[in-house]
């Protein structure tokens, strides 16, 4: 499975996560939406320092 394809799918995954998550705490469509686009943008950079640290980790302690 490619890597854009993966990508293509969990960033709206996260998404729609992020938007169940937020819809629970605003009055508004609006709102809800504004912090749901927040909050997976903030995951989806969790995320990449995340697979970038385990990168790193496995060059160094198996090897690349």
């Amino acid at each position: 499975m490619s890597l854009l394809f993966r990508i293509v799918v969990y960033v709206p995954v996260l998404f729609l996560v992020a938007l169940v998550v937020v819809g629970q705490h605003h009055a508004t469509a609006q709102e809800t939406i504004r912090a749901a686009v927040a909050r997976t943008v903030r995951w989806v950079v969790w995320s990449a320092m995340l697979v970038l640290t385990m990168t790193v980790l496995g060059w160094l302690f198996i090897g690349g």
